[in-house]
């Protein structure tokens, strides 16, 4: 089914994207894209609560809207909470609305906002097939290219004559002066500068390259390149830095930080070493570089967006499973030496 509702004419947009992170960070350039082509329209973003105050910094997006999807399952209690907001939705008018997640709850979200049109993903290009069945307008994210996460997202903004083709990966963000404090007097404290910032955690074990691998990576950059190195961890990481500092023998230069503290800290860092995550993907947005180490991701999909960032992964007939869990857990059994020499190419450049 299509709909005439002609780019022309499009004046308020709802792009749904709930998470995850990275996800999130993957989408951005879609909406800086629509923002630059169309500065006129009004452009909303219905997400789950952990981003809604990073998406808050972002030029271009009118409001934030909170879809805590996760309390809505657990609490049968807070569906008067999930049915006041898809109200509110409705009643903004919306001219279009994009699903970038591909799944059965996102695309439901979409269209109970009764917006003119619902964008999606075609079925075969959906991470929930179904989804489908909600959008009104379909478009192919993958054309065979084998296109990056920010790519297969700028496919969708075809429907609104946008030229998605070298649009830049880099995000805007305005970063509150609290934010860049905390991170400042965090490396007074150390007695650091331009460090190179360590992240061993990731929401899949499988894209884990373990903490003891981290740890005998600190060393070896803090010893034979004498760089200053922080390692930045999330709630509930904790136990990585313990795990760390196990395998050192040593305490290490740690603190923790939210999104928008931790972008605040790669603005201020020369390189992030870290697993297919989230943190990876915003300092490749914000320009940091990056060396990623990649398991069971594939990195023409998953890894940095710039080219000049490194790339280590092992080569098996298992790789680019998508797998988060694994009996045998080899595509992250990578030597630390092929981790070390990465850094030093991607610090040369």
């Amino acid at each position: 089914m299509s709909s005439d509702t002609s780019p022309s004419s499009v004046r308020k947009i709802l792009i749904v994207k709930l998470g995850s992170f990275g996800d999130i960070i993957h989408a951005i350039p879609t909406q800086q894209l629509i923002h630059h082509h169309h500065p006129e329209a009004e452009i909303h973003w219905l997400t789950e609560p952990p981003y809604a105050a990073l998406l808050g910094r972002i030029p271009g997006i009118q409001r934030v809207w909170i879809a805590d999807t996760k309390k809505w399952r657990r609490q049968i209690t807070s569906l008067p909470e999930a049915f006041r907001l898809i109200g509110s939705l409705r009643r903004q008018n919306f001219d279009k609305a994009l699903d970038l997640q591909g799944l059965i709850k996102s695309a439901v979200l979409a269209r109970l906002s009764s917006a003119r049109q619902v964008v999606g993903f075609s079925r075969e290009h959906s991470r929930e097939p179904a989804s489908s069945y909600f959008y009104s307008d379909t478009l192919p994210g993958d054309n065979g290219n084998k296109p990056h996460a920010i790519e297969i997202n700028l496919e969708l903004t075809r429907s609104l004559d946008c030229r998605p083709n070298g649009a830049s990966p880099l995000i805007p963000l305005n970063l509150p002066e609290e934010a860049g404090s905390y991170v400042d007097r965090q490396l007074d404290l150390a007695g650091i500068t331009r460090p190179v910032l360590i992240n061993p955690g990731a929401g899949w074990i499988t894209k884990r390259w373990g903490a003891a691998n981290y740890g005998r990576l600190l060393v070896q950059l803090q010893q034979q390149l004498e760089l200053p190195v922080v390692v930045a961890y999330g709630p509930g990481e904790e136990d990585l830095v313990e795990q760390m500092e196990a395998a050192v023998g040593s305490p290490v230069v740690a603190f923790p930080t939210d999104f928008l503290q931790l972008a605040a800290l790669c603005r201020r860092s020369q390189l992030m070493v870290a697993g297919d995550t989230g943190p990876l993907h915003l300092a490749v947005a914000l320009g940091t570089p990056t060396v990623a180490i990649l398991g069971p991701t594939s990195a023409w999909r998953n890894g940095p967006f710039n080219p000049e960032d490194v790339i280590v992964k092992r080569d098996l007939p298992c790789s680019d499973s998508y797998k988060r869990t694994c009996d045998q857990f080899i595509c992250m059994d990578i030597p630390v030496e092929d981790v070390f020499d990465a850094v030093v190419r991607r610090l040369g450049q």
